[in-house]
């Protein structure tokens, strides 16, 4: 398989592109000090050869949307069934069982701001306060 060699204008093209995606060729060309049809090519060819896209994504904070991680301690005997209802939930992305089966790793993605709090507030396990002597 060839490896396409890139000299230090293609990496300079490629590093504009990583700051902004969406940065016109003739912008990334006065910064460099080439002309913009230097760029158009340079890009062409990374494209072709070393099948470098411009992709853009989403900034989850700014939408109010949030990824979550979440640790499940759990017995061995609900961990699976806990594991399989985790995986059906349209907000969940992954999810594993770890320590044996006696714990659920997954990663959860709230639809909205409504949604995650809710979730929050909803899904806490309620423990039982201490109790006291009586004086």
């Amino acid at each position: 398989m060839d490896v396409p060699v890139l000299d230090r204008l293609d990496l300079q093209v490629l590093h504009a592109l990583q700051l902004d995606g969406l940065a016109p060729f003739s912008r990334i060309a006065a910064v460099l000090g080439v002309s913009d049809q230097t760029v158009a090519r340079r890009y062409r060819r990374l494209h072709n050869v070393a099948h470098v896209r411009v992709l853009g994504m989403t900034d989850e904070n700014r939408l109010g949307q949030q990824s979550w991680i979440v640790r499940a301690h759990c017995s061995p005997d609900v961990a699976e069934q806990l594991s399989e209802a985790l995986a059906k939930r349209a907000d969940t992305r992954h999810v594993a069982l770890i320590s044996g089966g006696t714990e659920i790793v997954c990663s959860m993605k709230p639809r909205n701001r409504k949604a995650r709090d809710e979730r929050s507030r909803r899904r806490r396990p309620r423990r039982s306060a201490p109790s006291r002597a009586a004086p």
